[in-house]
């Protein structure tokens, strides 16, 4: 934004000027679709063991500040400390392709299904990137141990 010194202009009309420039601006921001960046590199979400096998699930909200190239912030804004702790930790690995530096949030949606396929120890992983991210696995079965043969 660009300060224009007008001569004989009081300073508190200049500032309501000011005020009221950046206000518009800001609600044609939030009136229009600003582009996300796209993400050029990230590690694959892992399902936080310890939450797996305490069958912990839920949603996380993370914030991302970027700096045009890479992560320069992630912020869980609420949910599980043992799955924000790992949504953040995810965030952080991601890059993107050159954009103007920015913030936007993210969802990670922790789910533990009963009747999950493939490999319990590879969740499926799916990525809507860059605002959505799914990690789904099953839960880890603690049973007895098996009665003694007599």
């Amino acid at each position: 934004m660009k300060l224009l010194i007008m001569r004989g202009v009081a300073p508190t009309i200049l500032l309501i000027l000011v005020v009221a420039s950046m206000a518009f601006a800001g609600a044609a921001a939030r009136g229009s679709k600003i582009a996300l960046p796209t993400v050029a590199f990230a590690e694959v979400p892992l399902y936080p063991p310890l939450a797996r096998v305490a069958r912990i699930e839920g949603v996380v909200h993370v914030k991302v500040t970027t700096d045009g190239h890479r992560v320069i912030g992630a912020e869980a804004q609420d949910g599980h400390r043992l799955l924000a702790a790992a949504a953040e930790k995810n965030a952080r690995t991601w890059e993107f392709a050159t954009h103007e530096p920015m913030a936007f949030t993210v969802t990670y949606r922790y789910k533990l299904a009963t009747r999950a396929e493939g490999n319990p120890n590879n969740p499926v992983v799916t990525l809507r990137l860059p605002t959505d991210v799914e990690v789904a696995t099953s839960p880890v079965i603690i049973s007895d141990p098996p009665a003694e043969v007599r």
